[in-house]
């Protein structure tokens, strides 16, 4: 046998309680003519019917709503609560004061509790479900599980080799007295706490776009900076090539140098260099100063 036995259902969750919705059809047609021990008949076939999983209309309507208040049928209004809502345990924890259920019904309301422990943890223990579903071996419990799969209660891979049930997705069961209420709590805290951190989103990236804007204008005004200096060592350049090559520094030692030329040592030395080599012009320039 295979390590991992998957099956998969093309059946949303939303057109599961479509579906079980329209087997509910004909019982809430009968509720309405049905009082006292006939409701209670109605109660036990809707329980055993082969693909009937969800109860919650037919728990308010007005003939079912009466058996809570006779002391004789109260208790099958209480047993069809555990179905729209309950789990195997509510059931085994209350049974002394509930009426026994058939085999059916009892396997029925076994699958109901797998979509109850999926709202919890999607990956379930073998052991955790033969504990919890008091099922005396694994054989049982993958065919129970198998038969929910193929009843598109839970949409699910039964992994031999881990010992796990991995459900993917289950049918939406009726919700507790009260739970609804619970529900819109939940959803006004997170709709509140999801406005909030989108006004924290909002200011944050109002802050960014400032500091991109900052820095655009900054980078803009360093590159013409740039450009300014760039420009105005290219006009220097050309002007210290007109007068030299090298800038106020050398114009101040080309006039040295003049003064030097015209100096009386220099002279001298000119004419002690021009007599001592015999080439005496008979014009002696005479010493400035």
């Amino acid at each position: 046998m295979a390590t991992s036995i998957a099956a998969e259902t093309s059946t949303s969750g939303e057109s599961f309680k479509s579906s079980f919705g329209q087997r509910l059809e004909p019982y809430l047609a009968l509720s309405k003519s049905a009082k006292g021990a006939g409701c209670v008949q109605l109660i036990k076939d809707v329980l055993a019917a082969p693909g009937v999983m969800v109860f919650g209309e037919l728990l308010d309507m007005p003939n079912v709503v009466e058996l809570r208040s006779s002391p004789e049928h109260a208790k099958y209004h209480r047993l069809l609560e555990i179905f729209s809502f309950g789990t195997y345990q509510d059931y085994q924890q209350n049974k002394d004061s509930l009426p026994e259920i058939t085999e059916a019904q009892r396997t029925k309301l076994q699958q109901l509790s797998i979509v109850t422990l999926s709202e919890r943890v999607r990956a379930i223990p073998y052991k955790d479900l033969l504990e919890y579903l008091e099922i005396a071996n694994v054989r049982q419990l993958e065919d129970l599980i198998m038969d929910a799969i193929y009843q598109n209660v839970i949409n699910a891979n039964l992994d031999q080799k881990l010992k796990l049930v991995e459900v993917h997705s289950a049918m939406g069961r009726d919700l507790r007295p009260g739970q609804a209420q619970i529900m819109l709590k939940v959803l006004e805290d997170w709709t509140k706490t999801s406005e909030a951190l989108l006004l924290a989103l909002d200011a944050k990236m109002a802050q960014v776009r400032e500091n991109h804007e900052k820095e655009k204008q900054a980078k803009e005004a360093f590159e013409k900076e740039l450009e300014r200096i760039k420009e105005n060592s290219s006009s220097g350049s050309g002007k210290h090539r007109k007068t030299g090559g090298g800038g106020p520094h050398m114009m101040d030692y080309e006039m040295g140098d003049q003064h030097l030329f015209q100096s009386p040592e220099f002279m001298g030395e000119i004419e002690r260099i021009t007599f001592g080599s015999g080439k005496r012009s008979g014009k002696r320039v005479p010493p400035r100063g």
